[in-house]
């Protein structure tokens, strides 16, 4: 049996990096980053002049967890009442959030239409109570103390908000994540 030749403090300095090594490499992230969410919503122009909507139960989900856990649902506090969907040529796209939340990767994002607002070139507003959930894959990477910023830009089906019983029907059209 051959024995180890070094002495033991050079055992316990490699066992003390080894261990510093392993704590850091699967200790969760204790920083916190900025997290933006902005939407825009390509309409037609038409008799549509405002959508002003609300979104609930905005989640994100963690890089490299399973789909069944990792979700980290967003404070109800942090998410505007109201916005507006068709914003002015001018006009930056409303922001949905922005919140502190611990820094990482995320790859999926989801939110639920809510309290929907339509309004039309004559002044007419129709409520719309609820809407469809939204869910996309991208790549949103928190830096430490920096901000990670979304862009989702919709399209939403305008036949069905300008039906007799208006509602709203939304897809993904593209995920801006920078």
């Amino acid at each position: 049996m051959n024995e180890y030749h070094f002495p033991s403090w050079r055992r316990l300095t490699f066992l003390a990096v080894l261990l510093a090594i392993l704590i850091l490499a699967l200790a969760p992230s204790v920083t916190k980053g900025n997290i933006n969410v902005r939407v825009y919503a390509l309409l037609p122009q038409g008799v549509v002049k405002h959508l002003y909507s609300s979104f609930t139960g905005v989640q994100l989900h963690t890089a490299g967890l399973p789909e069944s856990t990792g979700w980290i649902t967003v404070n109800q506090k942090t998410v505007q009442t109201s916005i507006d969907m068709i914003p002015g040529s001018n006009q930056l796209p409303s922001r949905v959030l922005t919140t502190s939340i611990t820094s990482g990767r995320y790859d999926s994002v989801r939110m639920t239409f809510s309290n929907s607002t339509l309004i039309i070139n004559t002044g007419q507003q129709t409520n719309i109570p609820t809407g469809p959930q939204l869910s996309t894959n991208a790549t949103i990477q928190v830096p430490p103390n920096g901000n990670g910023d979304i862009l989702f830009i919709l399209s939403i089906d305008y036949s069905l908000l300008i039906s007799t019983s208006p509602s709203i029907s939304a897809t993904i059209t593209q995920v801006n994540s920078y």
